[in-house]
């Protein structure tokens, strides 16, 4: 079989454009899907904050500058963030994914990081995100630098009107594992 026939092929089988049968058609026209409800349990994030970092020990601690906003007609939370000292910036995208019923995170930053999350949802008063995470220890321009591949969990509490609290946990290759935490204020 020809490369051109595996493509015609792989175009031909894709699911793509296929619609669902089940008699529920996208909207067509002037009307946007209207985003999902589930979305809004990650309202607590929206506006500016300013958050203390307590670093695991031996760590230094930093300020953490958040800005989230709704983007795609409500689908999707974008928090723009900066992290100093390290002149990190970085973006997570939060959103719902209605197939698998979780929330998902995506992470990237400035430095090469990245990371990919999901949450089963609010438990107890608890919201936690867990997935891989592949961060540059030391960045460089070239394109290429050393980093570690961890496993992340994020556990965020609300602690009141414009408060929440980010207790972070990262787990090493070893199994060695460092904590820290975010207190965040809005402004």
């Amino acid at each position: 079989m020809g490369a051109a026939t595996v493509v015609l092929v792989a175009l031909t089988v894709s699911p793509v454009s296929a619609e669902p049968d089940t008699g529920a058609r996208p909207p067509r026209g002037g009307d946007p899907l209207p985003a999902p409800p589930q979305i809004r349990a990650l309202d607590f994030l929206l506006g500016s904050y300013t958050c203390g970092y307590t670093p695991p020990p031996g760590g230094r601690p930093a300020v953490l500058k958040l800005t989230t906003k709704r983007a795609m007609d409500g689908h999707y939370l974008y928090t723009d963030a900066t992290l100093e000292p390290g002149n990190v910036v970085g973006r997570s995208t939060f959103g719902w994914n209605p197939v698998d019923g979780t929330f998902i995170n995506q992470y990237h930053d400035n430095w090469g990081s990245s990371g990919s999350y999901t949450s089963s949802g609010w438990q107890d008063g608890h919201l936690v995100f867990r997935g891989p995470l592949t961060q540059v220890i030391t960045p460089n321009a070239t394109g290429r630098t050393s980093g570690v591949k961890l496993n992340l969990l994020d556990n965020y509490q609300v602690l009141g009107r414009g408060h929440f609290k980010n207790a972070t946990s990262f787990t090493f290759p070893d199994g060695s594992t460092l904590q820290g935490s975010y207190d965040c204020h809005r402004q």
